[in-house]
């Protein structure tokens, strides 16, 4: 039972749910490529056009952020990899005009009796086509007569792969196919590849919320060695999974599937690839709906334990006022033992099994459930007082689906996760981790002291992407989504997103929950279904509730 309940909410996670059955066929767009199964030849790309993946002007070109004196100051960059790579690359197709008049052998998917797999190959590095060349695998539900072409859909991560995401949302958009796809670095495509399970779960296991100088050193010598084993196993595909490479990716996808324009649905760290897809490429944006936005101007002025503590006091105000939940009816008072829970932790784990629920796990667990609305509420309680009560099965379970732990291993968003967003970011070193991570006690008494902090990116050894000022200009209407009461993404940052996107138009919906196309409010999706089917957006303010 317990892992029916987890697996529905981990699908939540990434969205599964968009619109319930509210869109229906109108206005069609320009036929697509056909959607049969075997091998397809895109047409070739016209002389003097940009070739797939080639950004419509050089990337130093873009404005970028300022650069801080600190910037990624204690990164292990100049470590060298030992032993062989357990990641293996493929042979270069050879110049930019090759990649995009590659075959694309459509086949069933196997797990599937609708959907239709490919793998397409990738330059390694964008800017050395002739250099190693990795895969990406891809997945489309054809929907009625497929005239309205690929709808792309990102699930967010960064890390998850795509393809379960294009799986669930197929049929729900007549007429456009469902297109997902495993990013670089994830899933099924060309993966990070780290550390084994033991080790894995060495570096998980490390208490988040240091007290003392012994603590913050086994906190730093875990996130070195980490680092250390992703470079072993991944070698220099650590270098080349940034969100830039992906949205090139991307590009690349929308010419072989035969779109003029990319239609798109992105979900969380997916905001961020499709904000990154209209700078690079704003004359190739069709109709990109980004819902629940991360942060794009360079301030991280909200943090994101923040907005897990404004979910847990909704949590903890529903728990007060409803007879299903046994933690109380004084909210102040369930938050104080829910923090109490959690810090007792620190000096007593649960035993559960060969294995513990410890401070930092047992905070991951709870911020599991709330990623979900309303509707992952009980849950959240029933494993609380199992906790509280000596059971630390229940959250222990839940902390692994939020870390990617699945049976005798880990999936790849483990891995992927910090991999993709330590190369997408900058940070100032390791000096500050600690007083910033206490910065945040104020604005989240209960959640910010047991979720921790860590050194992941500080001793990383890739160095970072370009900072773009991120504003698609030229880019036609972008409809950017955001929920009050987002958890992981606050609702800030959907409101800067689109203040800085030229074209960007907001969608508020006043809730709660991560994400806001993934539910059932009706208002969200006829807002939604007159954009991706008109091309009209809601009038700028617009809320639902």
């Amino acid at each position: 039972m317990i892992q029916m309940i987890l697996a529905a909410i981990a699908i939540a996670l990434v969205g599964a749910l968009f619109l319930g059955n509210m869109l229906g066929g109108r206005s069609r767009d320009v036929p697509a490529s056909p959607t049969t199964v075997g091998p397809y030849t895109p047409d070739p790309v016209a002389e003097g056009e940009r070739m797939p993946g080639m950004p419509e002007k050089k990337i130093s070109e873009y404005e970028t952020f300022p650069a801080g004196k600190n910037d990624n100051a204690d990164r292990q960059t100049d470590y060298k990899a030992s032993g062989t790579p357990r990641v293996e690359f493929l042979d270069s197709l050879g110049d930019y005009s090759d990649y995009a008049s590659q075959v694309v052998d459509w086949e069933l998917c196997p797990d599937s009796q609708k959907a239709q797999c490919a793998t397409i190959t990738a330059p390694l590095d964008w800017d050395e086509p002739e250099g190693e060349a990795i895969e990406i695998a891809v997945r489309r539900v054809p929907s009625g007569d497929s005239s309205r072409g690929p709808l792309f859909f990102n699930p967010g991560g960064p890390g998850f792969g795509g393809q379960g995401y294009a799986e669930s949302m197929a049929g729900r958009f007549v007429n456009y196919d469902a297109v997902g796809w495993d990013p670089r670095g994830t899933g099924q495509s060309t993966h990070v590849v780290c550390g084994g399970l033991k080790s894995t779960d060495a570096f998980m296991n490390l208490d988040g919320s240091p007290d003392d100088a012994a603590e913050d050193t086994a906190l730093r010598d875990g996130a070195k060695t980490f680092a250390k084993e992703c470079r072993d196993g991944s070698a220099q595909l650590l270098d080349h999974i940034t969100t830039i490479d992906v949205v090139r990716d991307l590009d690349l996808l929308r010419h072989l599937l035969g779109a003029e324009k990319l239609n798109y649905v992105g979900v969380s760290y997916g905001t961020y690839v499709g904000a990154t897809y209209a700078q690079l490429f704003p004359n190739s944006v069709g109709r990109l709906v980004l819902d629940a936005a991360v942060d794009i101007t360079g301030k991280d002025e909200v943090p994101q334990v923040a907005g897990f503590e404004l979910a847990l006091n909704n949590f903890t105000k529903w728990c007060a006022g409803s007879d299903l939940c046994e933690l109380g009816d004084d909210q102040l008072a369930i938050n104080d033992d829910i923090a109490s829970f959690l810090s007792g932790l620190d000096a007593k784990p649960l035993k559960v099994g060969n294995r513990e629920l410890t401070q930092t796990l047992g905070a991951s667990g709870v911020a599991m459930f709330l990623y979900e609305d309303d509707t992952a509420y009980r849950t959240l309680a029933d494993f609380l007082k199992a906790g509280m009560a000596g059971d630390g099965e229940p959250l222990l379970q839940a902390a692994d689906a939020m870390n990617g732990r699945a049976g005798n291993g880990y999936d790849t968003i483990a891995y992927a996760f910090p991999a993709m967003a330590c190369v997408d970011g900058v940070d100032e070193g390791a000096a500050p981790v600690l007083e910033d991570w206490r910065e945040t006690f104020d604005e989240a008494p209960v959640l910010a002291p047991n979720m921790g902090t860590s050194y992941n990116c500080q001793y990383w050894t890739a160095g970072s992407a370009p900072q773009l000022k991120l504003t698609a200009a030229g880019a036609p209407t972008i409809l950017v989504v955001g929920t009050t009461g987002d958890s992981a993404t606050p609702y800030e940052q959907a409101v800067s997103m689109a203040e800085q996107l030229e074209s960007g138009t907001l969608l508020t919906l006043d809730g709660a929950g991560h994400g806001a196309v993934s539910g059932d409010n009706g208002c969200i999706g006829k807002a939604v279904d007159e954009y991706l089917y008109e091309g009209k957006a809601p009038k700028e303010g617009t809320t639902c509730s």
